[in-house]
């Protein structure tokens, strides 16, 4: 029975379908019999070209930027190494580019400017030959080259620049281990430029007076009218004010070439007293003519009234003469050298007047380079007592005397060097204070104190252990051990 109303269902469904079809199909055009083949438009406006849409293509910029992007679509996955590599190289060679720029323009560049270009380009030529790839034959070519195109030029022959070049060509030489014909390039500039500041120095009286009086005799000097006056009255002006502007700059230059030949006099005592000459007579003689410079100049200077320190600063904030501290550094290597040889006599002095100059030159803020001079005193005294000239010894009572000065000198040091902070404060205070610590540890043995010498020495070697300062704790060392024996 169910299978039979099944039937009868599903045959009226099959008869239902095409009339509701029908139906629908119909019901799509109950406004219309039938449909157009226009489209119908809500505007009123006609189609026209303008209002139809036009393919639109990419610029060029658009299709590099496609490019790019299909190129760099899986670029990491096929380069897992090469492009890690390649960005790395990149931004090293950017780094590297940027480094070299700004050393050409702030370092490189500036030591040039003051040159002509033909001599610039000899220079850098020899300074590669001098500091990149070492090489005395090109290099010395170079350099001649400079000095030729630079006299050719009408450069000053004992100008900063020629001197400088004269001296970087001895520093090349030095550099490459020829010291004998560097110290043959310093001797020779040396005496040159001597006698060059000897000779100009003789003729420094010279006056004006010839030349006026040549232009006073000339006819055309004697004029009657007024305006003729004038104009002989200017131009002589002008030429009493170019000839005192050439003579103020001769002057500075022979104040400037003094002062590189006293620098030539201490790097000549340096290069006697090296390890390739080891000529302690010659390199003494060096160091006792470059004192002896400066003081006689120094003499020069306070007798016509010029500054005895240096000399009024000039173009580029430079001083034409050495300054206090130069002067008292040039004293203090002669000092030392004769305190190396136990002349104690005669460094002494030298340690005192180097003192007084820092001191002047420093005022109320002492730096450590006048820590070292106090010290040095307070050594040179120890010395005279323990090695006293011509080996006599000195009266009990004077020696007394001299060895609680001493004390007082290494004592003034420490409490010096107390007040110095950093920045101004460096290492070479620190070691001041070890020595002049120590110091005060044989101060207190001559002074038959051996527990307070031995209080000094311990904290000398405490001071040396926090440094590193191997030699300072030797020292300390050897002289406890010399106490235990006592």
């Amino acid at each position: 029975m169910f299978r039979a109303a099944s039937r009868r269902t599903s045959a009226y469904t099959s008869n239902l379908v095409p009339a509701q079809r029908q139906s629908l199909s119909r019901s799509i055009y109950t406004h219309n019999a039938r449909p157009t083949s226009q489209l119908k438009s809500t505007n009123t406006n006609p189609v026209t070209l303008s209002n139809i849409a036009h393919p639109r293509y990419a610029t060029y910029a658009q299709r590099v930027r496609l490019r790019y992007r299909e190129a760099s679509k899986g670029i990491f996955r096929k380069n897992p190494i090469l492009l890690p590599l390649a960005i790395v190289s990149l931004i090293s060679a950017i780094g590297a580019f940027a480094y070299i720029s700004y050393e050409e323009l702030t370092r490189v560049a500036p030591q040039y400017h003051k040159f002509p270009p033909p001599v610039a380009d000899a220079l850098r030529t020899a300074i590669y030959y001098t500091e990149i790839d070492l090489n005395p034959p090109k290099a010395l070519q170079a350099y001649k080259d400079a000095l030729r195109i630079g006299v050719e030029l009408g450069m000053h022959p004992f100008s900063d620049e020629v001197l400088g070049i004269k001296l970087q060509v001895a520093l090349m030489l030095e550099k490459a281990g020829l010291v004998k014909p560097a110290i043959e390039v310093l001797e020779r500039t040396k005496d040159e430029a001597l006698r060059w500041v000897e000779q100009g120095r003789n003729t420094e009286s010279a006056s004006v007076g010839p030349a006026k009086t040549q232009a006073a005799k000339s006819p055309e000097s004697v004029k009657t009218t007024a305006e003729s006056v004038q104009i002989n009255t200017e131009a002589l002006e002008d030429a009493e004010k170019e000839l005192r502007e050439l003579q103020e700059f001769e002057a500075r230059q022979r104040d400037r070439a003094l002062k590189k030949v006293v620098g030539m006099q201490m790097k000549l005592g340096e290069l006697y007293a090296s390890d390739y000459i080891q000529d302690d007579k010659k390199a003494e003689a060096a160091q006792v003519a470059a004192v002896e410079l400066c003081l006689k100049e120094m003499h020069r200077r306070q007798k016509l009234g010029l500054p005895v320190g240096s000399a009024a600063a000039v173009e580029g904030g430079e001083e034409s003469w050495l300054n206090m501290t130069e002067i008292a550094t040039a004293l203090t290597e002669l000092a030392t050298t004769y305190s190396a040889k136990d002349n104690h006599d005669l460094a002494l002095p030298l340690y005192m007047r180097a003192l007084e100059m820092i001191r002047v030159a420093e005022g109320d803020a002492p730096s450590c380079k006048q820590v070292t001079l106090l010290n040095d005193v307070a050594s040179a005294m120890v010395g005279q007592v323990q090695h006293p000239p011509g080996g006599q010894p000195k009266q009990a009572v004077k020696q007394d005397q001299i060895v609680e000065a001493a004390r007082q000198w290494a004592q003034k040091s420490l409490d010096v060097a107390a007040r110095i902070q950093p920045p101004v404060r460096d290492e070479e205070c620190d070691v001041t204070c070890v020595v002049a610590t120590y110091n005060l540890g044989e101060i207190a043995e001559l002074q038959k104190k051996p527990e307070v010498a031995k209080q000094k020495y311990l904290e000398a070697k405490l001071l040396a252990s926090g440094l590193g300062f191997e030699e300072g704790i030797s020292m300390a060392d050897t002289a406890l051990k010399r106490l235990a024996k006592k």
